[in-house]
């Protein structure tokens, strides 16, 4: 349960979710107005889920709901440091740089940071050196 206020920053598949208003996505939507908590995304995300079509709508209405985070230099040294440090650990060579942004923009929001993603391998790994905790949304 949660006691005080966090801050959940939203991976891509997260934000997509709760696009559509997925059931997953409007829990942990409730939590998170229910117990002061902020709901964060990158900008970064946001390109990774429109493409100038109509069903973008449906995101551009979530993220005035937002706090939308923009890439800084810092965020983008870090999520260099990030990817290159995840990257050694890693036995199939994959780009890490995008979740690697979404690592680094957790780093810079008030604690405590919890991101939501369907897929938390990457991210894990990325924040396995940090108090920022990785939670799943469930299907």
């Amino acid at each position: 349960m949660i006691v005080r206020p966090h801050s959940f920053l939203l991976d891509a598949e997260a934000l997509s979710a709760l696009a559509v208003a997925d059931r997953r996505m409007q829990a942990w939507a409730t939590v998170a107005r229910r117990s002061g908590s902020s709901l964060h995304a990158s900008t970064l995300t946001l390109a990774e889920v429109t493409d100038g079509r109509g069903r973008d709508a449906a995101v551009h209405r979530v993220a005035k709901a937002l706090r939308l985070v923009e890439v800084t230099e810092q965020i983008g040294f870090a999520a260099g440091r990030l990817r290159a440090a995840a990257a050694t650990a890693r036995r199939k060579p994959r780009d890490l740089t995008v979740d690697a942004v979404v690592a680094a923009t957790a780093l810079v929001l008030t604690s405590p940071v919890v991101v939501l993603t369907s897929d938390p391998r990457d991210l894990r790994l990325l924040l396995s050196e940090t108090t920022v905790r990785v939670e799943v949304i469930e299907p």
